[in-house]
Parts: C-alpha cells; structure tokens; sequence
C-alpha cells in the first residue's frame, strides 16, 4: 500500500458524482411526472424486451399475410379497426358527458360559495 491517499481533481470528483446523481434524478423525475423510470432508462439503453416483441409480431403478421389472401386479412384487420373506433367513440361521449357534469358541478359550487361570501359579509356588518 502506497502511503499518500488517492487524490482526485475537482473534475473528477464532481464527474464521479454526477454518474451516481444523475441517473438517480432522472428516476426520480420520471416517477415524478407519472412515468416508469425504470422502464425509460431500459429504453434509453435499448435492454428493454417491447422491441423484441413488436418485431416479432410484425414478422408474424407478415407470415400470416402471406399465407391467407390479401382481402381476408384486411378485412380483419377492418373489422379489428372499427371495433376499436367503436369503442373509443364511446368513450370519448362518456368522458365528454364526465366533463360537462363536472364543469355544471363547478358553477354550481361557484354559486355556492359566492352566496355562502355574500351571507358572511352580511353577517359581518
């Protein structure tokens, strides 16, 4: 063992710091915004396996097109289509209805509190 203590220049120092607080705060600031972290950075790195999946299946849908004529699979893929657009159609009238009950709910709470004011500066005279 040497007798002098490794000594590092500020550089490095604040360089070994930010390898350690900079994936931290990252973490932390996608959790933050609602995201996974975790499953950011795996992509960031390309380790993550939803790469691998949806390569695999397109390879397979193609297999598929391959073997089945052309119109049988579009119209499947129609069908797949309009259920989809279907069910998001839905969706949207009832959070649409969600949204305009919430803002009669807000006007009446508004109401509410401007009487309630009202009343208390009466009170207050």
């Amino acid at each position: 063992m040497s007798k002098h203590p490794v000594r590092f220049t500020g550089f490095t120092r604040f360089f070994l710091v930010m390898l350690l607080v900079a994936p931290i705060a990252y973490i932390a600031a996608s959790y933050y915004n609602g995201e996974d972290g975790i499953q950011k950075v795996k992509q960031l790195l390309r380790l993550d396996k939803t790469t691998t999946t949806t390569t695999t299946t397109s390879t397979q849908t193609v297999e598929n097109a391959d073997n089945a004529p052309a119109n049988e699979v579009s119209a499947t893929q129609d069908k797949a289509t309009i259920e989809e657009n279907r069910r998001l159609k839905e969706e949207l009238e009832f959070k649409n209805k969600r949204v305009e009950e919430l803002f009669r709910e807000n006007e009446e709470l508004k109401r509410k509190l401007e009487s309630s004011e009202k009343a208390l500066e009466e009170t207050k005279k």
